[in-house]
């Protein structure tokens, strides 16, 4: 995990930000800003700050939940209430504190307000790219990678507690899927429901290793 003020991006982000750097970043001090609570207090906060001519990067999310016995999908930001303001050099910071929507920005120790680090802010910005805009988390997304695993394909896993281990795709049956791991030496087979393992492609299989 990339981790910074509380905020922890997993490394399987990083090999996309590392390939596909997006320059919208650079030229700009980038500071991370806490929203009011709720989706519109947050889309609102990135709105105003966009309209005083702040750059900006609202991530956003796709889960399901459950609500009155019923399952739906919502959209909510991708790290709850954060989003990211960067500043020009001979723009003034002050103004992002009485935006509206906006509750308070991240400080240090000292009170200072902490920069964020172009690579963290790369890397939200590769994952969300790889979703077309905004990261997919719902059960259907994963389980629409099913067709494209093949017989010892690299796979991840992204759900309990061999998190960010990849193994070996090994077979598939229903919604189990069963993967070689690496472990202490030995060759480990686990049976892990679909919705817990993604494939990953040659390139991040080698930054893995």
């Amino acid at each position: 995990m990339l981790r910074w003020s509380g905020l922890s991006v997993p490394l399987r982000w990083v090999w996309k930000a590392e390939t596909d750097m997006d320059d919208r970043f650079t030229g700009c001090d980038w500071f991370a800003v806490v929203s009011h609570v709720g989706l519109a207090q947050y889309e609102l906060a990135a709105k105003e700050l966009e309209r005083q001519q702040y750059r900006v990067l609202a991530p956003l999310c796709r889960k399901e939940r459950r609500h009155a016995g019923k399952t739906e999908t919502v959209t909510k930001p991708l790290f709850d209430r954060y989003l990211f303001a960067g500043v020009h050099p001979g723009q003034s910071f002050r103004p992002i504190v009485n935006t509206r929507g906006v509750a308070f920005v991240v400080r240090g120790i000292s009170g200072a307000p902490c920069r964020v680090p172009l690579a963290a802010l790369r890397c939200i910005q590769a994952r969300c790219d790889a979703d077309g805009g905004v990261v997919d988390f719902t059960p259907a997304k994963r389980k629409a990678r099913d067709v494209q695993w093949q017989k010892d394909q690299p796979v991840r896993i992204v759900a309990g507690p061999f998190t960010d281990f990849v193994g070996l795709f090994a077979g598939a049956s229903k919604d189990v899927v069963r993967v070689v791991l690496d472990l202490f030496g030995r060759e480990t087979p686990l049976a892990l429901d679909a919705q817990d393992v993604e494939p990953v492609g040659p390139v991040l299989a080698q930054h893995a290793a």
